[in-house]
């Protein structure tokens, strides 16, 4: 009766140790597999951190877009403003001649025979 319950003990000690095995095999493999996880979370994160880079850098060409935009806007709006004020120059001139050709052309239709 010694020898059979030895016999079930080693039995069951070595069962154990091949369940203990496959344990550790099947532990590896989780391992392996976080590693897996954790390489492509660290992926991940160095392309969120250049896209973040990406994005600032950006947003700084942007503003100075926007700067650039905003100083032509204002030079434009000035020269602007110089055509308005000589074309009101310059058809103020006009109407001045227009008047004094009408005028003289009035007192020539109207009083032929007078000295101008």
């Amino acid at each position: 009766m010694t020898q059979t319950i030895e016999t079930n003990l080693v039995d069951v000690l070595n069962r154990l140790e091949n369940k203990i095995d496959r344990l550790e095999t099947k532990i590896d493999r989780v391992n392996d597999r976080i590693d897996q996880v954790n390489e492509r979370i660290n992926q991940v994160n160095g392309r969120i951190d250049k896209l973040t880079e990406d994005v600032a850098i950006l947003k700084g060409q942007n503003e100075q877009i926007n700067k650039r935009l905003d100083d032509m806007n204002d030079r434009l709006n000035d020269t602007n403003n110089r055509i308005n004020t000589l074309t009101i120059g310059f058809l103020s001139i006009v109407g001045v001649f227009v008047t004094a050709l009408l005028t003289i052309i009035g007192k020539l239709v109207f009083f032929p025979n007078t000295n101008i």
